[in-house]
């Protein structure tokens, strides 16, 4: 089956989010999802529970997604929670921020006669149900019996998160290291509140620990203690590499270096930090200022954050802008809506040449130039280049860069014979095992920047070949004392 965009209706997002004062008056979550049970199995009920279902197809780590709304309709929320938890740990979280109409919502066939069936709002339902009542929840089920082997899991992304439990279920002692001080990752750092709050991050990872997973924050790996010292000093049997892809790109524009300049990384994680300080007491630097025009450069799902908390910074003027056509942004289409709905405005086929300081050094306008559409390229999407003569300016107080992202290259510059490649991804194998013996990585530190969901599936496949890994250690060691003990017993006999 082919893949068709799911339709998007406003008026459906509409009715099921906060009106925009109230959005912007402060950083609560923006969108409802589903408020009863009625609501949510009237549309689970519209689901066909087809022999073959395509959504799982469409769906990157290839949820029980029929199976799990099959057990909604039946009322079993806990049990549909459950289910969906044996692939996918985080369903509170990608119920929230995944690309539904481009993956399982995109193959739903009841799109040939409507709308498709709202699965990332069903997932999100039934699982915040479920960590809403995990005092109830029996996960001994989860937990494997005990391996008597430890794995240090390094990051807590989402493939990291996603690591951790799927190690936890097959009986290993897994502790998470992570070098911020919040869990999630991207999810906390780069998600705003109003998307996914933190409490829900918080409550994925209270299933870790309900599994024995141990999790120490504030440990940077590849500085405050290298991943030898960890296989050899502290005894763990194998690592995983989750550091996520955090090093933001930059257009390499002059005067992209100037205060009042952000990327987006920094932009979101400093506001972020501000508003959860008391809370988590979380170190927080200086309070963000953006003043009141606001030019973002890009257009992915980051630059419509970015967009959208600088209104709640108090931002008169939010301006999104984007080298090439609406059509061909990277972000979600509903993400896009979210930010006219609050109040930003676009500008299209235009892209940055200079940032321009006023007498203090401090960032005053960008001179922008005009972009046409060329001829195709290998991808097949249109080439974009400048109209000569076209360069404008347009006075600001803060730019913020959202360009994409690429993995740090702290963790493999401090460790000898981590192989990477020029990119600065991790190279693994088929089996997710790098060029070190007994240490494995995936998620966005293997391929580059993509989605939670393609996180945990990385996670997912490369767990699998962490544990045969220890598995045949295991045997190994066992085998090498049984032929031990043989000869003992020969020389004892003799």
């Amino acid at each position: 089956m082919s893949f068709t965009m799911s339709r998007f209706s406003w008026k459906e997002v509409e009715r099921h989010q906060l009106d925009r004062d109230k959005a912007l008056a402060g950083w609560d979550e923006v969108n409802l999802g589903y408020l009863t049970f009625e609501e949510a199995k009237a549309e689970a009920d519209r689901c066909l529970q087809c022999g073959t279902p395509y959504c799982q197809e469409g769906c990157p780590n290839h949820n029980p997604i029929r199976d799990f709304i099959g057990l909604i309709q039946e009322g079993r929320l806990i049990d549909a929670a459950l289910l969906d938890w044996e692939a996918n740990p985080l369903a509170s979280c990608t119920g929230r921020v995944c690309a539904w109409e481009r993956q399982c919502e995109g193959y739903c066939v009841v799109i040939n006669h409507g709308d498709p069936i709202r699965i990332g709002t069903l997932e999100r339902f039934m699982g915040d149900y479920a960590l809403q009542h995990l005092d109830e929840i029996d996960l001994s089920s989860f937990k494997g019996e005990a391996t008597g082997q430890r794995v240090a899991v390094v990051g807590a992304g989402p493939a990291g998160l996603a690591a951790a439990w799927f190690l936890a279920r097959k009986g290993y002692d897994v502790t998470i290291f992570e070098s911020w001080y919040l869990y999630g990752g991207v999810m906390a750092y780069g998600i705003p509140e109003y998307v996914l709050p933190q409490r829900i991050i918080d409550l994925e990872v209270e299933k870790l620990l309900r599994l024995g997973v141990k999790v120490r924050t504030g440990v940077r790996v590849g500085k405050d203690v290298t991943i030898k010292e960890l296989m050899e000093r502290d005894g763990f049997d194998a690592v995983f590499i989750a550091t996520g892809a955090n090093q933001p790109a930059t257009p390499g524009v002059p005067g992209e270096d100037l205060p009042g300049v952000w990327t987006a990384k920094d932009f979101l994680m400093r506001a972020t930090e501000e508003l959860l300080s008391r809370e988590y007491g979380l170190p927080v630097k200086e309070p963000v200022h953006v003043g009141d025009r606001v030019l973002i450069v890009g257009a992915g799902d980051t630059a419509m954050d970015a967009a959208r908390t600088s209104l709640r910074l108090g931002a008169k003027d939010v301006i999104v802008a984007y080298r090439r056509t609406e059509e061909m942004a990277p972000s979600r289409p509903i993400e896009i809506e979210h930010v006219k709905h609050e109040g930003g405005r676009f500008m299209y086929l235009v892209n940055p040449t200079r940032f321009i300081a006023d007498e203090s050094g401090k960032l005053c306008a960008v001179e922008l130039i005009r972009m046409e559409l060329g001829e195709p390229d290998r991808s097949g999407r249109p080439r974009v280049q400048p109209v000569p003569g076209s360069e404008f300016q347009i006075p600001v107080d803060t730019a913020i860069l959202a360009v994409g992202y690429k993995p740090e290259r702290d963790l493999a510059d401090s460790t000898e014979g981590l192989e990477v490649a020029n990119w600065g991804g991790i190279i693994v194998d088929r089996y997710g095992q790098t060029s070190l013996p007994g240490v494995f990585a995936a998620g966005d530190c293997v391929t580059g920047a993509k989605t939670v969901v393609h996180a945990i599936y990385a996670a997912r496949k490369a767990c699998e070949g962490l544990h045969n890994y220890l598995m045949a250690k295991r045997l190994e060691r066992e085998g090498a004392a049984r032929h031990e003990a043989l000869l003992l017993s020969a020389a004892a006999a003799s």
